[in-house]
């Protein structure tokens, strides 16, 4: 766990640009990666593909709802069907994905979605472009991550025009532990999972949940991109709750940031079909146990008093920046 000030002195110089150059350092002597792949690496850190538009999001802030939606409505924009798939734990853009992600698979093409679902619509995409289906779009449009700023590798990072999308860290922590819960069940093993894949859940276990390391990440990406946003003029702000109230009008001002032009009623449409009504006809048997993706269930049932104590606690002793959230949970009528 690291202090208050560490968090932003790694997004500064020198430390930012040391752990660049340590990182490119690895790349070069890794044996994971042939000649042409360590080449497209190094030219990546310096041009990031001719993409300059990048979104920071704090896990479980609906990132993939609100990407699939972009990418339906850009189809739609192109005169496409803008339709969708639910392909294994993911949903698919007929049209493909409007992203990519902001680290060295892009330029190596290492995408393995059976050890990561999250980048199923980027390895969807890639293939459908390798076959050349019908109607599949051109390029990425933006990156996405949700790292800190200072754990990114790429040279003109301050120059990118990025959008941070933000919830309340209780929110976060909630939707994740239910996230791990419903994997389980599901019989899917999640990365972060400490316990033996038979042990039954229980008060004692918590399905081996890592509350600090989550609450840490969380904590860190806070700091970082608030610093981050106090420094760079062509960094902004938006909030999950904003984008889930009115998703048409918000997500035009994001698209619209990133210099995009996507109509706003093929926003409006594009979400209307995003609904959790609609998204659970995708289901195979129209069963939410078959996904992560999109969830029904009764808000703050998962934080007890004590894990709530333990939230506020860290907060209170690590956070710099909380962009109006304060320290103590303030429920959400909404939550995914």
């Amino acid at each position: 766990m690291t202090d208050r000030s560490l968090d932003l002195r790694l997004n500064r110089f020198p430390m930012k640009q040391g752990w660049d150059l340590l990182s490119l350092g690895q790349i070069a002597l890794s044996r994971r990666y042939g000649a042409g792949a360590k080449a497209r690496c190094l030219a990546f850190y310096f041009t990031a593909g001719g993409i300059r538009n990048l979104y920071a999001t704090l896990p479980r802030s609906g990132t993939h709802w609100s990407l699939l939606g972009i990418a339906l409505a850009r189809d739609l924009a192109q005169g496409g069907e803008g339709n969708y798939d639910f392909v294994v734990d993911a949903w698919v853009a007929r049209a493909g994905a409007v992203h990519t992600k902001l680290d060295w698979r892009e330029p190596a093409g290492a995408w393995d979605s059976e050890t990561d679902p999250a980048v199923i619509p980027i390895s969807e995409t890639r293939r459908m472009s390798v076959e050349r289906r019908p109607g599949v779009l051109a390029r990425p449009l933006l990156f996405h991550t949700h790292l800190p700023y200072y754990r990114l590798r790429y040279a003109g990072l301050a120059s990118m025009r990025t959008a941070i999308t933000l919830r309340s860290i209780y929110d976060s922590m909630e939707s994740k532990y239910h996230k791990h819960q419903v994997l389980l069940g599901m019989g899917v093993r999640p990365t972060e999972y400490a316990g033996g894949p038979t042990e039954p859940p229980s008060e004692a276990n918590e399905f081996h949940f890592p509350w600090d390391q989550q609450l840490d990440d969380d904590i860190e990406f806070y700091n970082s991109w608030g610093d981050a946003l106090a420094r760079h003029a062509n960094t902004t702000l938006f909030r999950y709750e904003d984008l889930l109230t009115e998703p048409a009008h918000a997500h035009k001002a994001l698209t619209d940031f990133w210099g995009l032009n996507v109509p706003y009623e093929c926003l409006a449409e594009a979400f209307r079909r995003l609904s959790k009504e609609e998204m659970k006809k995708k289901l195979p048997a129209g069963s939410t146990d078959t996904t992560s993706r999109v969830t029904f269930r009764t808000p703050g049932a998962a934080l007890t008093e004590a894990r709530i104590a333990f939230i506020r606690e860290r907060l209170e002793r690590r956070l710099v920046h909380d962009f109006g959230y304060g320290f103590e949970w303030r429920k959400q009528k909404v939550a995914a």
